[in-house]
Formats: structure tokens, C-alpha cells, sequence
């Protein structure tokens, strides 16, 4: 049997589409989870300067500090952690009082979205 660069170029071809879907499957069983993306809003008109978020499964327990939460600033996080689990939000306030609040426990979304008021946490699911 006579090799062209015909036959060259297509099993060539189909060995690399072949690899590329091996490699897919192998990293996509590799790859630990979609994260969950948290949008935190400060609507307290001051700064916040330690806010706490934790959570946690039967397998893992993670906290998030974020520091200095001006007003009106917006930071997104991303947690290790499916829709609808609730993750807990604290802030510590400047005159030294903590507000906190468990949120995410309704939602279905991959990204939340978490104010921070005068009035306490709330989640906008």
C-alpha cells in the first residue's frame, strides 16, 4: 500500500481531532466545578471595613475576607459553591457592630447579587 500525502494529511488530521476530544474529556473530569460568582454591593452610604464570607459542604469550609468596602463599590467573588446551598454574609461596621446574614438559599442562579444597607444583607435572587 502506497502512502500520499493525501492519506498523510488525513490520518493526521483525525489523530489530532482525536486528541483534542481525549484531552477535553480528561480535563473536564479533572477540572474541580463551575464556581459561583457573588456580586456584593455596599448601599451603607460609609465604609465597611472587614465583611466575612463563609460556606462550606460535607467535603470543604471556605472563608473570604474582603477589607475596606468603600461606599457604593461593587466587588465580585467567586465561591467554590452550587446555587441554592446559602453561603453566610457578615460585615463589621465601622462604630464596631456586626449585621449578618445567611442569603443564596433560594437562589438558582450562578451569579447572586448581595446589597449591603442601613437596613441589613439582602440578596437580590
Amino acid at each position: 500500500m502506497v502512502f500520499t500525502m493525501k492519506h498523510v494529511l488525513l490520518s493526521s488530521g483525525v489523530g489530532l481531532l482525536l486528541g483534542m476530544l481525549g484531552m477535553q474529556l480528561w480535563c473536564g473530569q479533572q477540572y474541580p466545578g463551575r464556581p459561583l460568582f457573588v456580586e456584593i454591593t455596599n448601599m451603607r452610604g460609609e465604609t465597611i471595613p472587614l465583611l466575612k464570607i463563609e460556606h462550606g459542604n460535607d467535603l470543604s469550609q471556605e472563608k473570604i475576607l474582603l477589607t475596606q468596602l468603600r461606599a457604593d463599590e461593587t466587588r465580585i467573588i467567586t465561591l467554590n459553591h452550587e446555587p441554592g446551598r446559602g453561603y453566610s454574609v457578615e460585615a463589621q461596621l465601622l462604630d464596631g457592630k456586626k449585621v449578618e446574614a445567611c442569603v443564596g438559599k433560594t437562589s438558582s442562579r450562578w451569579v447572586n447579587e448581595v446589597a449591603i444597607t442601613s437596613n441589613g444583607i439582602f440578596s437580590r435572587d
